[in-house]
């Protein structure tokens, strides 16, 4: 491809008090050629978060209470400059400006409508069962378009990256997925608290849950209805 024919990548990140982990994460997306508009979305920060966003030159949307990953990233797609989006988690550990291209470079081509970075595990066997189970992780690039495809009832919490695996399938898009070593997180127990960080676990385990259930057992039945009826099987909502 062309230099000059490159599409280019905005690179969002919804972030709440990860002032010890974001600056190095803003560091390998603004040292990516292939990203030119990094915006972090401080979803209701107290600590030094936005400021430190600031001093690395990101574009910074600072909402007043916490809203959520879904809706922190939603502000954040409004605001992207390009076509093609990256999503990343602010409290990443070990991500390189080489795992950025690793990601995006399979949108850019045009061989996928979506593909995700996962975080690699030391035993063999659970990256392997990753064949098997839904594709979790917050480190994927993607086409605007598809995000558009996604219904806003859909874009809440931690719904959102079984709601996007869920329309890529249902629209045609291809997903595919590659396993990072190296790439880590700062767990909720050791940034919340044990306690508090076990109880927002669960609260995103639920998330899982409930929107694979409505998706899957209830929305997809009555796509494959609308089909064999000869009926439009989409039941999106006005894109958000």
């Amino acid at each position: 491809m062309h230099a000059a024919n490159i599409r280019m990548v905005s690179a969002i990140v919804p972030a709440r008090d990860e002032s010890r982990t974001i600056g190095n994460v803003l560091d390998a997306l603004l040292a990516n050629e292939l990203v030119d508009d990094v915006i972090v979305v401080d979803d209701g920060s107290t600590d030094a978060t936005a400021a430190i966003a600031r001093s690395r030159g990101a574009t910074v949307i600072s909402l007043p209470r916490s809203r959520g990953k879904a809706y922190a990233l939603a502000r954040g797609v409004r605001a992207a400059r390009h076509e093609i989006l990256f999503f990343g988690d602010a409290d990443l550990t070990g991500l390189t400006p080489a795992t950025v291209t690793r990601i995006v470079t399979s949108v850019i081509s045009g061989d996928y409508g979506m593909y995700v970075g996962i975080r690699g595990r030391k035993l063999y066997w659970i990256n392997r069962l990753l064949h098997f189970t839904p594709v979790l992780g917050g480190e994927r690039a993607l086409e605007r378009a598809l995000w558009n495809c996604v219904p806003h009832t859909y874009k809440k919490n931690f719904q959102i990256e079984i709601a996007l695996n869920f329309f890529a399938k249902q629209t045609g898009r291809r997903m595919g997925f590659t396993v990072v070593q190296g790439l880590g997180q700062l767990i909720k127990e050791k940034k919340r608290g044990l306690w508090l960080g076990l109880w927002q676990r669960m609260l995103m385990i639920r998330d899982i849950i409930l929107v694979s259930g409505r998706l899957y057992l209830v929305l997809r039945p009555q796509m494959v209805l609308r089909r064999a009826q000869g009926r439009p099987a989409s039941t999106a909502n006005a894109p958000n």
